[in-house]
Order: structure tokens, then C-alpha cells, then sequence
């Protein structure tokens, strides 16, 4: 493939990027997941609303997804063979099953902790989480 640097439109918040997925067979599908909050507490200047974009066009354009996920940085996002999207973020792992509309608390047991990382085990039966101060859990993936 190819790699080319993006000119993100306005629509998107002004923090980093912190994780990146495309679809695998599906080049041109990928979703984004920015960290920070969606407001600067010390400033007037917006940081831009969502966590959660997709983009189904290569980059041209993006869509918030983001639904009712909390307000809290984001850290990583996988998307299962099953279709749900699942959100690491600053205060524990988040998952939809109705491609963002709504998100629910993810894996019994998992902490309620920053996850800094997601990853699908080889096989993608299940999700591994690193957590900050919290160690590595693996949860089935749904």
C-alpha cells in the first residue's frame, strides 16, 4: 500500500490522534480515536467535541461516532470480526454493538482504570488490555 499524510477537516477535534484502526480488506474504512477531553478547561478555545471518527472514503471525509461514550481521553479502539467497536479510554474499556450509538462499560472484572492499549489476540478470540498500574487482562472477545 500506500501512505500519505491526511488534511484532517475542521469537523475533527484538535487533539491527537491517539489510536488508529482500517479495516482489514476494507482499505478506504478506518476509525480514529483522539485523546484529551472535548473541551479545554483553562481556555475559552474549543478542543472540538467526540472522541470516536470514522471515515468510509480513504480520509476524505469523517464521521463522529462517538454517541453517548463518556467525555475522557481516548486511548486505543479495535473493531471485532463481529462488527462491535471497543474503546480504550482514560477511565476503562467501552464497547458498541450498534456501531457507536450507544456505549455500555466493557468485561466483567475489567477495572474501571486507564487502558492505554488493545490489542486482538492472533486467533481473535479474545481482547487483551493493558491497563496503567492495573496489568494485562484478557477478556473473550464478544
Amino acid at each position: 500500500g500506500t501512505v500519505h499524510q491526511l488534511a484532517l477537516p475542521s469537523s475533527v477535534p484538535n487533539r491527537f490522534i491517539q489510536g488508529l484502526i482500517v479495516e482489514k480488506n476494507h482499505p478506504n474504512h478506518a476509525f480514529v480515536v483522539f485523546n484529551g477531553f472535548s473541551r479545554r478547561w483553562t481556555s475559552d478555545i474549543s478542543a472540538g467535541e467526540g472522541h470516536l471518527f470514522e471515515t468510509t472514503d480513504s480520509g476524505a471525509t469523517w464521521t463522529d461516532i462517538s454517541g453517548d461514550l463518556p467525555d475522557a481521553p481516548g486511548d486505543d479502539v479495535i473493531l471485532t470480526a463481529s462488527g462491535k467497536l471497543v474503546v480504550a479510554t482514560d477511565i476503562g474499556v467501552f464497547i458498541s454493538a450498534d456501531h457507536g450509538v450507544s456505549w455500555a462499560r466493557f468485561g466483567t472484572g475489567l477495572p474501571n482504570a486507564s487502558t492505554n492499549d488493545l490489542q486482538l489476540s492472533p486467533d481473535g478470540s479474545h481482547i487483551i488490555a493493558a491497563t496503567h498500574g492495573r496489568g494485562l487482562w484478557t477478556i473473550p472477545t464478544p
